[in-house]
């Protein structure tokens, strides 16, 4: 075999892995944009759920009896925490102690 068949025979290899490759990301693909699409929807729906939840429990429902009637407590939304700072100075910044020579 000259190094041009082993060549063209290693192409054909490659290129049928690579097929294989494409048609099982297939399947994921879609399943996994579908999963982002409902995510984003139950995102949206977490608002009016803690409001609501919120509401029932106002006009008197307890958590067990909305948790009876398969309502969850809804969770806290979380909320983007702001830079901490230590006597006035950010921590972002990266405090190192100040060292001594070694061996001097």
């Amino acid at each position: 075999m000259d190094a041009q068949k082993i060549l063209n025979k290693a192409n054909e290899i490659e290129a049928a892995r690579q097929a294989a490759r494409t048609d099982a990301i297939g399947p994921l693909a879609k399943v996994l944009a579908e999963r982002k699409r409902l995510e984003a929807a139950l995102a949206e729906m977490e608002a009016p759920y803690r409001r609501a939840y919120a509401k029932a429990e106002a006009a008197g429902w307890s958590s067990a009896e909305l948790t009876q009637l398969g309502a969850e407590v809804p969770v806290s939304p979380r909320r983007a925490r702001g830079k901490r700072t230590v006597a006035g100075r950010s921590t972002s910044q990266a405090e190192v102690p100040s060292q001594s020579p070694v061996n001097t």
